[in-house]
């Protein structure tokens, strides 16, 4: 388990001089979350409609194959935009809360038929912890996507939490060949980070990083073992 203890609290680094950035990052955000809103709805038409076609024409040579694979297709853009709305929209940082279970079923459905294995076993909060606040999941599902992407060549994403006396720790470990956090990603991160830096690419990393600072804290990165890359930060209040 990293080291959580003492991070709780921390002023954010560089505040002041991303105040300017957060309008914008305000606009992108908002823009995000009224596309996803707007294209959540019809994929979800498309899905009903292709599995209509599926069971008219399944007896036909051919097409039964050919609208499954459409199918699964649609059913995964569907669970990517759930999710990004998520990690996101700006409605998952406009107060509220969000359940785990929630935050892990949007996982599963981004890692679905991909070449990382989750391993966030259900009910693997503290037992006190049954909601957290919609700012802290919109972390936790960027901290995901910086996981996810440390592993090139696939692997084991693991999930975990723990109930500190400061907050909820929160920590995952990417197991795999070649994990590793890309430079250009570690750069985003960094709280004097240029714009003209930033990239689709990398920019998830930029992301998580203000959302941390936003809760006065810090995320705590390491991708020194072979083969492993870590990530863990200590969510005050959760």
């Amino acid at each position: 388990w990293v080291n959580l203890k003492g991070m709780a609290g921390k002023p954010g680094r560089g505040t002041e001089s991303h105040m300017g950035v957060l309008v914008d990052l305000m606009v992108a955000q908002l823009l995000c979350s009224r596309l996803c809103h707007d294209l959540v709805g019809p994929v979800g038409a498309v899905n009903t409609g292709i599995e209509l076609m599926e069971e008219s024409f399944s007896d036909a040579e051919g097409s039964g194959e050919a609208l499954t694979m459409i199918g699964n297709s649609a059913r995964q853009f569907s669970r990517r935009l759930a999710y990004f709305r998520g990690a996101f929209g700006q409605g998952a940082s406009a107060g509220g809360t969000m359940t785990l279970s929630e935050t892990r079923k949007l996982t599963e459905g981004l890692l679905a038929e991909s070449r990382v294995a989750l391993d966030w076993p259900s009910g693997s909060g503290p037992d006190s912890l049954e909601t957290i606040p919609a700012a802290a999941a919109k972390l936790i599902l960027n901290m995901i996507l910086l996981g996810a992407g440390s592993l090139p060549r696939g692997g084991d994403l693991r999930v975990r939490f723990a109930g500190l006396p400061e907050g909820t720790g929160v920590a995952m470990t990417a197991c795999g060949p070649g994990a590793r956090f890309k430079e250009d990603v570690r750069g985003a991160m960094a709280a004097d980070v240029s714009i003209d830096h930033l990239s689709a690419h990398n920019v998830h990393g930029y992301l998580a990083a203000r959302l941390a600072e936003g809760l006065g804290i810090e995320i705590e990165i390491s991708d020194e073992t072979d083969g492993e890359a870590r990530l863990a930060v200590l969510v005050p209040g959760a």
